[in-house]
């Protein structure tokens, strides 16, 4: 399972790089057509939907390296049932939203491929704009788990790699 898991957090970080680099090279594309007078239309578009692959895949490798927003609530000195518990809870808070958000984003996919809805300029499936979301928030709740996983004593900036 390990080589599994490094392969699936790789395939991340290798689609949040190409999806920034694609939007650097598209939003220059942009600004370099419009300074000679011609404007590229589809490039707003796809940047676009790399800004939203850019988005929910990042914060999926932001919850696989303890890296998200959370409140500390309870100082690292306190007891150790007492941060396990907080974990916890912390980890179904995750598992709750994400379930949420996955749940109406894989409502939205499948209405989007079943009306084919199409993007205006591309006119690829809108799909494609919502998978992201769907994808993120699978791998949300698995870098949530895999988070709770590292010891308590471990930092959140310690364990990031």
């Amino acid at each position: 399972m390990n080589g599994l898991d490094k392969l699936v957090w790789r395939a991340v970080d290798a689609a949040i790089l190409v999806a920034v680099l694609g939007m650097v090279a598209l939003i220059s594309l942009q600004v370099g057509s419009r300074l000679v007078g011609v404007s590229v239309p589809w490039t707003e578009e796809l940047s676009r939907f790399l800004f939203i692959w850019t988005i929910w895949m990042g914060l999926a490798a932001s919850f696989r390296n303890g890296a998200h927003p959370a409140l500390q609530l309870i100082p690292a000195t306190a007891p150790r049932p007492l941060l396990v518990t907080m974990r916890a809870v912390q980890l179904l808070a995750c598992i709750t939203l994400f379930a949420v958000v996955g749940w109406h984003g894989w409502s939205l996919l499948n209405q989007q491929i079943r009306f084919g809805e199409q993007s205006p300029i591309l006119r690829v499936g809108m799909w494609w704009a919502t998978l992201p979301l769907v994808l993120g928030s699978a791998l949300a709740v698995i870098g949530a788990v895999l988070d709770s996983l590292r010891p308590l004593s471990q930092a959140p900036t310690e364990h990031a790699s």
